[in-house]
């Protein structure tokens, strides 16, 4: 193997690659990148055997050929290299890189033992603008369960009806769904679990992404293809929880508050429920106020209060001051409304205001006092 191509591009497709690269691997070859020519181009692959991913970069090919080299060493070496261009050349598992006033040899492993990262070749199922998918997934992940106990929770369901895609995760204590206009309506109906860590890396990859972003699926994978990009995952097995059944029909209160004021009084009010797992009581008045408590302990207590618009009468509940402020923070409106229907009925927090948009929902259930 032998090419070259300019540092920025190696930089940027290596930091890429490398965080789909296993930290605890079983099989040495999987702290590996692979990187194998491809053409005139350069394919950098990475897999932990949950998700894999190829990157193709621009290259000058002299000699075809591939090699696996340790993906944090050569990260860490190629970052720190001057913005010029670089050769790359390989022989019996051994990369030498050369640079102005630099020349390393990186002991790796021979190519052939690098597991092979699935392709699906079927057409695409559907296309998102990559813009509207980031922002999707930025509010939707931000709900899926970290505990891998119940796998369906540690997932993204996606579906499609009739001509819209909708994105939902929860852990079962709050819940948010995202729903995306299709500009082509699927040939079939899709219903997928998708590992939420792909769909990070998927939101990661997707911020210097500006081409639309094609789906494909098989049986039991699915794969997201970025222009030079291509992510390719397993799928989650197991039935989504009916999630449509909590959604109360009319909220007995609700009000309409400016996001950041609303975030601000219940980060403050948070400080000092620290000791009681983080439980604050919201106590809407029907005058047009809204009052986070968190309650006395040991370092003290605390009320911080806001103006609303309150339509319905007084309410109290109690939730989990960080579920809320995760709501908040990703909610795209400058205005949000808060919902309740009792201190044991789900809150439900949309975008409010003139040029709020009605394609979102964030479900936290309250806590029980």
């Amino acid at each position: 193997m032998k090419l070259s191509l300019t540092q920025e591009n190696l930089s940027k497709a290596l930091a890429s690659v490398g965080r789909v690269v296993s930290t605890r691997a079983s099989l040495p070859v999987l702290s590996h990148v692979l990187l194998a020519t491809d053409g005139n181009r350069l394919r950098l692959s990475a897999t932990n055997l949950e998700i894999g991913i190829n990157y193709w970069i621009g290259s000058k090919v002299e000699e075809q050929g591939a090699v696996t080299v340790p993906a944090r060493l050569v990260s860490e070496f190629v970052s720190s290299l001057p913005h010029s261009t670089i050769e790359l050349s390989a022989e019996d598992a051994i990369l030498v890189v050369k640079a102005p006033n630099y020349e390393s040899k990186i002991n790796g492993i021979a190519a052939e033992e690098f597991p092979e990262i699935p392709t699906i070749t079927a057409d695409p199922v559907l296309q998102v603008e990559a813009s509207a998918l980031r922002e999707a997934l930025v509010q939707v992940v931000v709900a899926a369960s970290a505990d891998e106990a119940r796998p369906v929770l540690a997932g993204v369901y996606l579906y499609t009806e009739e001509d819209n895609l909708y994105l939902v995760a929860t852990d079962s204590y709050r819940l948010a769904e995202k729903r995306l206009p299709l500009a082509k309506v699927p040939d079939e109906e899709l219903k997928v679990i998708v590992p939420a860590r792909t769909m990070q890396e998927l939101m990661r990859l997707l911020a210097d992404v500006t081409e639309p972003v094609e789906l494909y699926m098989d049986e039991n994978q699915v794969m997201w293809r970025l222009g030079d990009i291509e992510l390719v995952s397993r799928l989650i097995e197991g039935q989504f929880p009916p999630y449509r059944g909590i959604l109360p029909e009319q909220a007995e209160t609700s009000f309409e508050i400016d996001v950041s004021e609303f975030m601000r009084i219940t980060k403050v009010a948070s400080l000092f429920a620290r000791e009681s797992a983080g439980s604050v009581k919201l106590e809407v008045q029907a005058e047009g106020q809204v009052r986070v408590v968190s309650g006395d302990t040991e370092v003290g207590g605390n009320t911080s209060a806001a103006d609303c618009e309150v339509s319905g009468d007084d309410a109290v509940v109690s939730l989990n001051a960080r579920y809320l402020t995760d709501a908040l923070g990703v909610m795209k409106s400058q205005v949000v409304m808060f919902a309740t229907s009792g201190k044991d009925k789900a809150c439900v927090l949309s975008p409010a205001g003139e040029e709020a948009a009605d394609d979102y929902l964030h479900i936290i259930m309250p806590l029980r006092t």
